[in-house]
């Protein structure tokens, strides 16, 4: 068994950088997704709608993950149910909101994938996705309640700006949702018999979204191409890059790195202009 996630970023005139290193971390190293932040405009905690589109097999643990991450060491940010229904294959993204669906979306390679599109220069993410893949769920080697925890606790991690505290899979479980795993809940079926369960957040990860979140700003601010400098966010985003939905691994560009004998892979697409995405690809066995 071994841990499959993909982790995708979207920036427009926003650049998209990568969601972690493809080499083993410290456990105690930071684990921030590069500069990925949500805006605050006041010092009051900001509210980040979260739009469920869920089967009622994932409802629970969405509603898990979603109280995981508003407790009450989440000082800056925190997620509100947004918008809710049933699941949604295309999962589309809604500018200043989460949306976080399950969908059979087919031998994809990957069991869940977060998106965020940030605006370049300030870092600031104007919306984001997450996506847990049936397809894999409905097997048994995944169709458990620690598997299905872990990945949707890590997605919506991912889109406040987490990125994976180590990609070594035999190294013992620290004890967080953003942490790789073989043994997602821990205990004699781990690397030792008093591993720790990884179904949840854990206190490095709440304290990395509060630093990362610990400024007050007064705008967005964007890339003006022609004339390179920062400028408040006014224009719309291209087309194109607002409708970049990646499913596949065809569809992700060019990869660029792999590591962890191929379970993890980079990908960059280039939309030109500004506009690039790069993926992290954690790869299904």
């Amino acid at each position: 068994m071994s841990k499959s996630f993909l982790t995708c970023a979207i920036c427009a005139a926003l650049l998209l950088v990568a969601a972690g290193a493809l080499v083993p971390a410290p456990v105690d190293a930071s684990h921030k997704w590069s500069t990925f932040h949500w805006q605050r405009t006041s010092s009051a905690i900001r509210n980040i709608p979260v739009r469920r589109f869920h089967s009622a097999v994932w409802l629970a643990r969405f509603n898990t993950a979603m109280a995981d991450w508003r407790k009450p060491a989440m000082t800056k940010i925190k997620p509100v149910l947004g918008k809710t229904g049933g699941s949604s294959n295309s999962c589309p993204a809604a500018l200043n909101q989460i949306t976080s669906c399950d969908g059979s979306y087919g031998n994809t390679g990957w069991l869940g994938l977060a998106t965020v599109w940030v605006y370049t220069g300030s870092g600031h993410i104007a919306q984001g996705t997450s996506k847990v893949n049936n397809t894999y769920f409905n097997q048994k080697a995944y169709n458990t309640v620690p598997w299905r925890q872990l990945v949707i606790c890590q997605e919506i991690g991912h889109n406040f700006g987490l990125g994976h505290v180590n990609t070594t899979y035999t190294t013992p479980n620290v004890g967080s949702c953003m942490d790789y795993t073989n043994d997602p809940d821990g205990g004699a079926g781990g690397v030792s018999k008093n591993d720790k369960s990884n179904m949840h957040p854990y206190a490095h990860d709440y304290a990395l979204i509060n630093s990362k979140h610990n400024h007050v700003g007064s705008r967005f601010q964007g890339f003006d191409a022609d004339s390179a400098e920062l400028k408040p966010e006014t224009l719309e985003m291209p087309k194109a890059v607002a409708a970049y939905n990646p499913m596949r691994l065809s569809e992700l560009g060019t990869r660029t790195a792999i590591g962890d004998g191929g379970r993890t892979e980079q990908y960059h697409k280039d939309f030109g202009n500004g506009f690039t995405a790069v993926s992290f690809v954690t790869r299904a066995h």
